[in-house]
């Protein structure tokens, strides 16, 4: 038996130990050399890699420590090569990793290399981090703006990036007592398709998380192929915002996302979009009574909020795509009065999916002009979705995953939004699922990209997305689905209509605010009656700096707070408030503590379980481009809160505006005011 050899990577005051025995390399350790403290105890895993049989579907993983009969480290300078060969279940395949090291940075680069003709190459790992749990020690992952889970929790979730389920690139764990913790940002600049995934069993005393990149030309053999862009492990102070800040500073120097701007903020957003305080979702019948809802909402609310607007087209909801027109007459009488009496309109498309029977029960043209062009697997069977909708025969809708690689897919949807824009006349269009939905490992070799993962996915609607551009109006905008970042350089606005879950944290509001205009959240996950949750809604997203709403007018017009519900739409309204979050940026949540009862929902039907509690009040803080600043405080609750701040403003004086006059003293980091029930407050600099 090999005597077991130990790696010490360092970088800093982080320190990373890989063990090497007979069968391959394990994380054996990693150690904050400041605090003198282990994150980790254990020896796991350092990576593992995925094989499918070309001749079916058959496949094999193997991980970093078991099976590899050769291994060799090599350290030069700042620099360790790690190198794997010679496994008995995945011949021919050599794993080569390398750790570059700067500041309290380790970052690691992947490369594969297969002599095999049996196997391709189908899935590998990023670099995986292990870390020992205990009731202080938290992790943020990427869903939806950022959500916590204690490391004590029992959770599991492989999600899809670019997706809801990911929204961003990275993941980070700390503790709350030291105040330190480790960053793991995927620094991929021109993304390609991951899966972000994290893991802790409950009679585990460990909690693992890793990024997963499916490869690229998985029909064949031999597919050697480097890991797109670099894993970085950072240890950092603080908390999940300060985890966040590193992935920003990717994001502003490297990412190819990234709009242009100017000291007004996005430089192609126009400006009534910019700010938006309020949205309405409505869903059309045939006839006007929409338009009428939405004047007599907008009269009670006091303020001409645009509408999302469904089911303005002939065809069935998640039926018969991608033929919206003819439209419903309602639709183009409906626009015309909403547009003269103030409000915006934004109809909703699908820039995703063709049903495989798109006539009725026919197959009209999805044989002739969308099979060729649908996303598909390795046997050239379509990838298929199905939702709640039904066929006239009562069977289930099978709508087609289109490849946006084609022209086919990027002419038909650029067709739609231009006629939308440019003959209808509406403000904007919401263009679904793009920053929502997964992407798949399309293998059809006719279209123009390598079969399987890649970049190809994100780069093909970037340029989908750049063609609509190029035939949108000036004053008009696009939306989509959800918040994934990758495509927000063409895409105005993001949805954060299913921002709804327990414990979010605004990550992606820190990171991307004045970047993209983001709005929504799904009051219909709750029912009419549940006020705790709406009034958790309303607070959480004024605060994040989300446009509000996206609600239901008649569900609005029976609110139990629907003051409370107006009063933040007006705050959200002026100009000292909404523009330091569309032309601005979100600093680091304040500690506070407060005397409120805390509010709870066990009925939103997206939430884990149904549950989603919050302290009654919310605090964040916000920098305007100019460099002031304004600290605001909702009170959700119906008794007077106080409300201690323990760390917020530079010490000073701040005048007090809202449902509070005069002034808040802060004095060695330290404040305290009260607050009244269902009321909002907010201190600026001078």
């Amino acid at each position: 038996m090999k005597e077991t050899k130990l790696i010490r990577i360092t970088a800093n005051e982080l320190v990373a130990t890989v063990s090497a025995d007979g069968n391959g390399v394990s994380l054996y350790s990693l150690r904050d050399k400041k605090t003198k403290k282990n994150f980790l105890t254990s020896s796991h895993s350092l990576f593992n890699i995925t094989a499918r049989a070309i001749a079916s579907d058959d496949t094999v993983t193997v991980s970093s420590n078991k099976g590899w009969k050769n291994c060799v480290f090599e350290t030069v300078g700042s620099d360790t090569l790690i190198l794997l060969s010679g496994n008995s279940e995945l011949c021919g395949v050599t794993a080569v990793l390398c750790a570059h090291t700067s500041g309290n940075r380790i970052e690691w680069t992947t490369r594969l290399i297969s002599e095999n003709d049996e196997y391709s190459l189908y899935e590998c790992d990023y670099p995986i981090i292990t870390f020992d749990c205990n009731k202080n020690t938290f992790f943020l992952s990427p869903t939806g703006p950022g959500e916590l889970w204690n490391s004590m929790e029992e959770c599991r979730a492989t999600q899809n990036y670019p997706s809801y389920g990911a929204s961003m690139q990275f993941m980070a764990f700390w503790n709350d007592a030291t105040k330190r913790g480790i960053y793991y940002g995927l620094h991929d600049p021109s993304p390609a398709y991951k899966k972000i995934h994290f893991e802790k069993k409950g009679h585990e005393k460990y909690f693992t998380f890793k990024g997963i990149m499916p490869l690229t030309d998985i029909d064949r053999g031999r597919n050697s192929q480097a890991l797109y862009g670099s894993c970085v492990w950072e240890l950092f102070d603080g908390n999940w915002y300060d985890a966040a800040m590193l992935y920003r500073e990717f994001f502003l120097k490297y990412a190819v996302w990234k709009p242009e701007t100017d000291e007004n903020g996005r430089k192609d957003n126009p400006d009534w979009m910019k700010k938006v305080a309020h949205w309405w979702r409505v869903r059309m019948q045939n006839n006007e009574q929409y338009v009428d809802e939405i004047l007599e909402a907008n009269a009670d609310l006091g303020y001409d909020s645009p509408v999302h607007l469904y089911d303005w087209f002939e065809i069935p909801y998640d039926n018969d795509y991608p033929h919206y027109f003819p439209a419903r007459p309602a639709f183009h009488t409906g626009v015309k009065r909403l547009q003269e009496n103030g409000v915006k309109v934004m109809p909703y498309i699908n820039a995703r999916l063709w049903d495989t029977r798109d006539r009725g029960l026919e197959d009209w043209q999805f044989t002739e002009k969308a099979l060729p062009n649908c996303t598909k697997n390795r046997r050239g069977e379509p990838f298929i979705e199905m939702y709640s909708s039904k066929e006239a025969d009562g069977s289930s809708v099978r709508l087609s995953i289109m490849c946006p690689s084609t022209a086919c897919w990027q002419e038909k949807v650029t067709e739609i939004v231009s006629k939308l824009l440019n003959e209808v006349g509406v403000n904007a269009v919401y263009m679904d699922q793009i920053a929502a939905a997964q992407p798949y490992p399309c293998e059809d070799r006719s279209h123009s990209h390598r079969p399987g993962g890649g970049s190809w996915w994100v780069e093909s609607y970037n340029n989908l997305l750049d063609h609509v551009n190029r035939v949108r109006p000036e004053n008009t905008a696009l939306s989509t689905e959800c918040t994934a970042d990758p495509f927000m350089k063409h895409m105005q606005a993001y949805l954060t209509w299913i921002w709804v879950h327990n414990r979010q944290v605004p990550a992606f509001v820190a990171i991307y605010s004045g970047y993209v205009t983001m709005f929504g959240r799904n009051y219909c996950y709750m029912p009419f009656d549940d006020d705790e949750g709406q009034r958790i809604m309303i607070a959480q997203s004024f605060t994040f700096g989300e446009q509000l709403g996206w609600n239901d007018p008649k569900l609005y017009m029976q609110m139990k707070h629907k003051d409370f519900y107006r009063k933040l739409v007006h705050e959200r309204d002026k100009e000292e408030v909404g523009s330091y979050m569309y032309n601005g940026r979100l600093l680091k949540t304040p500690e506070f503590k407060d005397s409120a009862p805390i509010l709870r929902t066990e009925r939103c039907k997206e939430a884990y379980g149904g549950i989603v509690e919050h302290s009654a009040v919310f605090c964040e803080h916000w920098e305007r481009a100019d460099g002031k600043r304004l600290l605001v405080i909702v009170n959700a609750s119906e008794e007077e809160a106080r409300v201690e701040l323990l760390s917020s403003l530079e010490d000073g004086v701040y005048a007090l505006s809202g449902d509070i006059c005069g002034e808040l003293e802060i004095e060695n980091g330290k404040g305290v005011l009260t607050v009244p029930p269902l009321s909002v407050a907010y201190a600026s600099t001078k």
